[in-house]
């Protein structure tokens, strides 16, 4: 390898079609402005080992040392984060038994772009960037370690819409043109907790119900979305979707549990019950932002802030 080298992955939203994405659905995903960047520096070392040093908005977020290639941590900030790493690694060695095999020392420095608390991707770009580094499929890493969808890693990797599905266990990723003229009505919610993905999926896979006719809804309400010139239109698809959703997991929706006097349309995205919400609304964003947190919830994203 050359003695430096980077990789930038985006961040993610997920629009439409939810946990029924690892089921087939066709699902509505956005790239985000914001994302996480990677940079390798090969270094001179007297025993081969591994220095990471990873940065987000607020500063350092936690520092550790490898030695290689046995991948033992001996040196962390944050253990529990140093052993997610760890484990990372070992998943990526057993695509490619010889990444960090050798007698080289690397210091690797990631900067992320975004709160790692707001679900935008933190360890999905963080994967397709290593994934690069270690010239592994990115995809098969995914799956391997997290399961899911893997719609993160292919909004890592895109530049604008895509319509993401799962064909017989294989990504499908079609581009789409999604600049909708009403965006400036279209606002993004921080719920001020973080979902965990993991739990999401065990949750659906023990108690979602849904039939081959709501995978094909689902699809079709996608499809329709990306078609849409009007708010109105686009109110109504999203409202028919999280009817749908809810039915499917058993859960009300977001606008019931937490806007449920609201005058304006709320669509939970992703993982149901945290990360954040799409809100449409026609009031103006200080208006708009002045209810929200008299509500409690402060931080409130426009469109052109996010989607790449």
């Amino acid at each position: 390898m050359t003695q430096q080298q980077s990789w930038y992955a985006h961040g993610k939203l997920l629009v439409t079609g939810e946990y029924l994405v690892m089921k087939g659905a066709q699902g509505l995903a956005l790239p985000l402005k914001q994302g996480q960047s990677l940079h390798v520096e090969q270094i001179q070392s007297k025993q081969a080992e591994l220095i990471w040093i990873a940065d987000h908005p607020q500063g350092n977020w936690f520092r550790s040392r490898h030695t290689l290639p046995d991948l033992k941590d001996v040196e962390s900030t944050r253990q529990e984060l140093s052993h997610k790493l760890t484990n990372i690694l070992q998943a990526i060695r057993q695509l490619n038994p010889d990444f960090l095999n050798g007698n080289q020392s690397f210091r690797v420095h990631t900067r992320l772009e975004f709160n790692p608390e707001f679900g935008f991707g933190s360890s999905s770009t963080l994967l397709a960037n290593l994934a690069r580094w270690a010239q592994v499929d990115p995809y098969a890493l995914q799956f391997s370690i997290w399961g899911g969808s893997a719609y993160d890693i292919a909004c890592a990797r895109a530049d604008g819409p895509i319509l993401y599905s799962l064909k017989n266990g294989r990504p499908a990723v079609q581009p789409v043109r999604f600049n909708p003229p009403f965006r400036h009505h279209l606002y993004f919610v921080y719920l001020g907790h973080k979902q965990r993905t993991t739990k999401s999926i065990r949750y659906f896979k023990d108690n979602a119900r849904f039939s081959a006719d709501v995978l094909e809804h689902i699809s079709a309400i996608s499809h329709e979305i990306t078609q849409t010139s009007d708010l109105k239109s686009f109110n109504r698809l999203i409202n028919e979707h999280e009817k749908i959703i809810a039915k499917v997991m058993g859960l009300p929706t977001v606008k019931e549990k937490l806007f449920a006097k609201a005058p304006f349309q709320v669509k939970s995205l992703g993982a149901w019950g945290g990360d954040f919400v799409l809100i449409s609304s026609e009031w103006p964003k200080n208006k708009l932002c002045q209810y929200l947190k008299k509500s409690g919830f402060d931080i409130c994203f426009t469109w052109d802030d996010l989607i790449l």
